[in-house]
């Protein structure tokens, strides 16, 4: 598999390649797929590999920060051989808006983002209303996010901006896809930690500001 491009960013985290050549490659990947999903913050590309061995059908795109987790994830897509997954590299909400075309996914997971649990470090957790804005608008209609921490005072507060935001309803978490379990859902269940998890859909035309999230 050739290197795939990296998503610039501003300030210290710009990586050298262009965006366009990043979205381009996304969209003609995934061009023969009805069905598109995206793990945000891939790790080291367990749960984005097995899903796409589970799921032919479907085609998972990954984004994480870390160049050696993409590299190493791609090749071992590529070891695997297979067509419906690549991972690319890039931070925060902004790669989510660069890499991902308005409209383009049914699903994006958020699995088990960095807590940041001290109060002084809240302004650096991923999900938040901002985050949430960006991501209704990256879902088809109808689309799903499920979203999972180990972190009980931060899945308070993921409900907290869904419910803030509006424009979404809870469903079920189980789907009509064979899901793999996450490299940190199986530790955090090995030490028996509590996970949060919630799954919520949207609701037509994205909507900004009151609404709460619906219970199905």
């Amino acid at each position: 598999m050739a290197e795939l491009a990296e998503i610039p960013l501003p300030g210290r985290m710009s990586p050298n390649q262009e965006l366009a050549q990043a979205r381009s490659e996304l969209i003609a990947r995934a061009s023969t797929f009805s069905r598109i999903e995206c793990d945000f913050g891939a790790a080291k590309g367990k749960f984005l590999s097995e899903s796409a061995v589970f799921n032919p059908s479907v085609y998972f795109a990954g984004i994480e920060g870390l160049s050696d987790r993409v590299r190493r994830s791609n090749r071992k897509i590529d070891r695997l051989g297979l067509k419906n997954a690549a991972v690319w590299r890039g931070w925060g909400k902004e790669s989510l808006e660069a890499l991902i075309p308005p409209g383009f996914l049914d699903v994006l997971h958020v699995s088990f983002p960095d807590p940041w649990p001290k109060r002084r470090h809240w302004f650096r957790r991923l999900v938040n209303g901002p985050f949430l804005e960006v991501a209704a608008t990256r879902l088809k209609p109808q689309g799903t996010l499920r979203l999972m921490t180990d972190h009980l005072g931060y899945f308070k507060a993921m409900k907290s901006h869904l419910a803030a935001q509006g424009g979404w309803v809870e469903v079920p978490w189980e789907d009509d896809l064979q899901r793999p379990v996450t490299e940190f859902e199986t530790i955090f269940r090995a030490k028996g930690d509590p996970i949060g998890r919630i799954a919520v859909k949207r609701v037509g035309e994205f909507m900004g500001g009151g609404g709460e999230v619906l219970k199905c």
